[in-house]
């Protein structure tokens, strides 16, 4: 019985860290997309690039970032008077041996002109 609680027990183990090793990498790269998100909104604010270019920038970025492609569709860019909003919308595939699911994720960036 105890044999059988030990193998239990390392079983469990080794799931919760299957578990991490597919799940956590989405997640670190959402966070490294977020923050190059936010750096593109700056820079927009001060430039004069235009909302196309700045979904070509987004798309370019999120292939560094290993994130699944991206189409001009799931980028929203609205840049006004010394304004700037990047809204993505993506999905990414977790293939486990057994379970298979899809997350999805939204980063946002806002951005305005400080003015002195």
């Amino acid at each position: 019985m105890g044999k059988l609680k030990a193998l239990v027990g390392v079983l469990v183990v080794f799931g919760g860290f299957f578990y991490a090793w597919n799940m956590i990498p989405p997640y670190f790269h959402r966070s490294q997309f977020q923050d190059e998100l936010d750096d593109i909104a700056r820079r927009a604010s001060y430039s004069s690039i235009s909302e196309d270019d700045l979904k070509r920038m987004v798309i370019i970025k999120a292939q560094t970032d290993d994130l699944p492609p991206l189409k001009e569709d799931q980028i929203t860019v609205v840049k006004g008077a010394g304004t700037v909003s990047i809204s993505v919308h993506y999905r990414v595939h977790v293939d486990m041996i057994v379970y298979q699911t899809d997350l999805d994720f939204i980063a946002n960036s806002h951005n305005k002109v400080i003015t002195g």
